[in-house]
Parts: structure tokens; sequence; C-alpha cells
């Protein structure tokens, strides 16, 4: 069976549209009326999804680590995040989140989301992992920092539990990433050594990782997305702007439309090209009765014709052959001439 991945409204196959994920992860700062804009703004920048991260610092991060102070404050209520997920609905998009601990676990499960997103930091977390695949809705996983052998654990403990419906995005958890450690070509490596839909998590500074990723493969592009580079804290300065996004999803449809899905080669436009394209057999000036036809005297050229022709590629049927009919320069060469 060809694989796929079920997502919202969507069913990604190796010949799907690249779903296009704006990461706003923190970048809100706990303010749902910013998150609304920032949402807004993804939306009509060319996002197919949002995607946020929620998390309990208490539970998450002992106080000592860098991210108990960066998550600080960013938390949304359960009140915050259905606002946030209906102004998504209204505007035709979906709203998931990655959960940091079970407790913000629960608090997702309570709005009813329609996928999960596990992040690097969580891909090692089985046992939270194993509650995410117990709800059987869409999971799109975080490879970041993964050693192969790890990938297979998860993968496997989807197998265990028949879950099927999950993609991996390869992901390199530097920030930012620069474009010699990137090693993209490991998409296609994973998509090809467990049959599944993958797609890559970009942490670099612009729009090209990504523009490469699509190109090569890649399913599911997910990028950091602020409306702000100079807002504090969270990933804000590290985030794609929405006129550089925007730019960024209309750039992979057009690579999309340059993939042409089809294994149908020529194109059936250039198809009507080929009679005035391909060189034909001509005459390079008179033949003569009994003359003998070779390289001298004849060219290989472009002429606009409609009778039937002998292409360069029938030389082999005319080379050495004698004329039987007197042949006036600029002559087409056909079989009546043999």
């Amino acid at each position: 069976m060809k694989n796929q991945f079920k997502i919202f409204d969507r069913v990604l196959t190796s010949d799907s549209p690249t779903l296009i994920i704006a990461e706003i992860g923190i970048n809100h700062l706990g303010d749902e009326r910013l998150c609304k804009k920032m949402i807004l703004s993804a939306i009509e920048s060319g996002a197919d999804c949002i995607k946020l991260q929620t998390g309990n610092i208490e539970e998450s991060f002992h106080p000592n680590n860098v991210s108990y102070s960066a998550f600080k404050g960013s938390a949304l209520s359960k009140d915050s995040l259905n606002n946030l997920s209906k102004l998504a609905k209204d505007n035709g998009n979906y709203l998931f989140s990655s959960p940091g601990d079970f407790s913000s676990l629960t608090l997702l499960r309570s709005i009813n989301t329609e996928a999960y997103k596990v992040s690097s930091g969580q891909f090692t977390n089985i046992p939270i992992i194993e509650e995410m695949i117990s709800d059987n809705i869409p999971i799109i996983f975080s490879t970041g920092m993964a050693k192969e052998n790890e990938i297979e654990r998860v993968i496997n403990l989807c197998n265990k539990n028949n879950f099927s419906n999950f993609s991996m995005l390869y992901c390199v958890s530097l920030y930012p990433t620069f474009s010699e450690q990137l090693n993209l070509k490991y998409i296609d490596h994973l998509s090809k050594k467990y049959n599944i839909i993958t797609g890559y998590s970009d942490h670099t500074i612009g729009e090209l990782a990504c523009l490469a990723s699509v190109a090569m493969g890649a399913k599911i592009i997910e990028k950091h997305f602020t409306i702000d580079n100079n807002l504090e804290g969270a990933d804000n300065a590290l985030s794609m702007n929405p006129d550089n996004f925007k730019n960024m999803c209309e750039k992979v449809r057009i690579i999309e439309s340059m993939k042409y899905k089809s294994n149908v080669k020529p194109h059936p436009l250039e198809l009507e090209l080929r009679d005035s394209r391909y060189r034909k057999i001509v005459a390079k000036h008179d033949i003569k009765i009994g003359e003998e036809f070779n390289i001298d005297n004849i060219n290989f050229m472009r002429i606009t014709s409609k009778e039937e022709a002998m292409f360069a590629s029938d030389w082999d049927k005319v080379s050495g052959k004698k004329s039987n009919k007197f042949i006036k320069k600029h002559t087409l060469i056909t079989k009546a001439f043999y």
C-alpha cells in the first residue's frame, strides 16, 4: 500500500503538495492577543497550519536549566488555546502543539487537539510518546539530536502499538544551523529506509534550506515564525517574518509545479515542437540520379514542412543508398528518393 500521512484535512503522499507549518512556538510570550496576530499573519503568509509549544515549566524544566527562564510566562490557558484554535479554524486553518510534559498533554486533550508534535527534546521521552500514541491522532516527530537507533526505537514503538499515522521531520538542533551542518539527504534516507512520509524542521536563517528540502522530497516543512524579529525572548530573533515567510511559501509552490507529477516524457506540449526543432535530412545541393547519399551531399537541418521526412536519427537507413531521382537543393530526403 502506498505510504501516506493523514493530518487535518490533508492526506500527504509522495505526490502531494508540501504541508507548510508556521512554528510560532512560544514567540507569543504568553500573550493571547499577540498570538492571534501571529496566527492571522501566518495564515495570510501561506501557512497550512500553525504550531505552538505547550509546557508547564515546573514540570518540564529544572530551575537551573536555561529553558526554565526561556519558557517562564509563556503558558497559555485552556480558554486561550480554545480561542486560538477557533480563530485558526474560522480562517480555514489548523492549530496544534507539542506538549512538553504530562500536564500539558492533559491540557491539549481537554481542548480536543487534532494532532500532536513531538519536539526533538522529547524524542527520547518514551512514556509521553506512548501516551500520545494511545490517543490515535496524527503525530509529527522531530528528530533533532537523535541517533538512528533512537529513530528506529520510536518507529518500532509505533508499529508495536499498531499506530501508523505518523511522520518524521529531519532536524538539526543547532540555533542557527549553518549550511555545512545540514545533511539534507538524510530526509530521503528516512523516507526510503522506513517507508514513511518525511519532512524537514528548519533552524537556518533564510529560506534556502526549506526550498532545497522540498526539491529533495520533503513533504512537510516547519519554519519558525514571528511578526516582529525585535520582540524579546523566545525564538523571535531567529524566526522568519511574514514577508519572508510568504515569499518562501510562494517559492515552495513554484518548486512543486516544477516537479510535474508524471513519468511521461516529453511534456505533451513539447511534442508539438519536434517537427520544427529536430534535424531532418535535406539535400545540401542538387543531387543527380544514381548519386550516393553521403555526408558531403546532405545537411541535417531544421526545416518547416508538413511532408513526411527522414530525421537525422534515420541516417543509417539513408547513408549509402543511391538517389533514384534528381533532387533539388533544400529538398527533404524521403524514402521515395531511394
